[in-house]
């Protein structure tokens, strides 16, 4: 286990902070962190998930088979190298949240 110094105005804030110790605390934090990282992330899915009419998965696949209408459109290249950002950064935060929980139970 590592060893950190912290600001005494940080120390201070983590008494308003749930848990028994500074561990406990910032591991609230770090999980209160990616699970507000993931509903963003879940905002942005749903916006392009509406506007297409599909999970990314299937987007993906009908890109691949050359099924989407002006895929080379900007709009369209935009969105899916967007989509595909958020669809990545939501699986590695989901792996990071139950590493974190999986850490926690042993």
């Amino acid at each position: 286990m590592g060893t950190i110094d912290l600001a005494e105005e940080l120390l201070d804030n983590l008494g308003h902070v749930q848990g028994k110790d500074i561990g406990e605390k910032i591991a609230y934090l770090l999980e209160s962190d990616i699970l507000l990282r993931l509903k963003e992330c879940d905002d942005y899915l749903f916006r392009f998930e509406s506007k297409y009419g599909m999970e990314f998965e299937g987007f993906a696949q009908a890109w691949d088979r050359d099924e989407i209408e002006r895929r080379h459109s900007h709009e369209i290249e935009r969105d899916f190298m967007e989509w595909e950002g958020f669809h990545l950064e939501r699986r590695r935060l989901l792996q990071s949240l139950r590493n974190m929980r999986v850490k926690r139970e042993h």
